[in-house]
């Protein structure tokens, strides 16, 4: 079997994590249509700082090519289900080096205007992060990522990819941040294109 090319971590604030509709779990909802794409995932929820890196050393295990982080967020860094900050510093060594090579997909609301303070740290942290630049619903990040991830089936460029993201939400509400080392993207199933998904 195959193993998974887009690993899902989720963390919930607390009254999400206990809501019993469960409703409001974009990892897995997202999950969900990535399989109906036949795009292999792996969803792991996540609660605080110990799962995080626990999860974090799976994607370096496997062949994940997309790490997708579904967490609140701020300009600072994230927030786990137990209330702590991971600040870009903390995120910093925790994912390093086990993110090399990968490419990193944020929706947690703001961290588009900061998480680029990665590469500060570690040019080669990751290939590419993309994320919201403001608050976004849960449905606008549902309906964005999963154009992207759809996008990423097909031999598109990744900015091309961000700019269809934000004609869906609104425009600016994404970016997208290219390591200084290397620009690799993925077309999920293929081999790694240098300079993006199209080149």
């Amino acid at each position: 079997m195959r193993s998974a090319e887009v690993l899902i971590i989720e963390s919930s604030s607390p009254e999400d994590h206990f809501e019993t509709r469960q409703t409001r779990r974009e990892g897995s909802i997202l999950q969900q249509v990535l399989a109906l794409s036949g795009v292999r995932s792996k969803y792991l929820e996540v609660v605080n700082t110990e799962y995080l890196r626990t999860a974090l050393v799976q994607a370096e295990k496997e062949q994940i090519r997309y790490v997708h982080f579904s967490c609140h967020g701020s300009y600072e860094g994230i927030t786990l289900t137990d209330g702590a900050l991971v600040s870009w510093a903390d995120f910093d060594s925790l994912g390093w080096p086990a993110l090399q090579r990968k490419c990193l997909v944020f929706s947690s609301c703001d961290v588009g205007k900061s998480v680029k303070r990665l590469f500060s740290f570690h040019k080669s942290f990751c290939n590419a992060i993309v994320a919201p630049t403001r608050n976004i619903t849960w449905a606008e990040g549902v309906v964005a990522y999963c154009a992207f991830y759809h996008r990423a089936t097909l031999h598109t460029e990744t900015e091309v990819d961000v700019r269809v993201m934000n004609h869906i939400v609104g425009r600016g509400s994404f970016v997208v941040h290219f390591s200084p080392y290397s620009r690799t993207t993925y077309v999920i199933g293929k081999q790694p294109r240098s300079g993006g998904r199209g080149a």
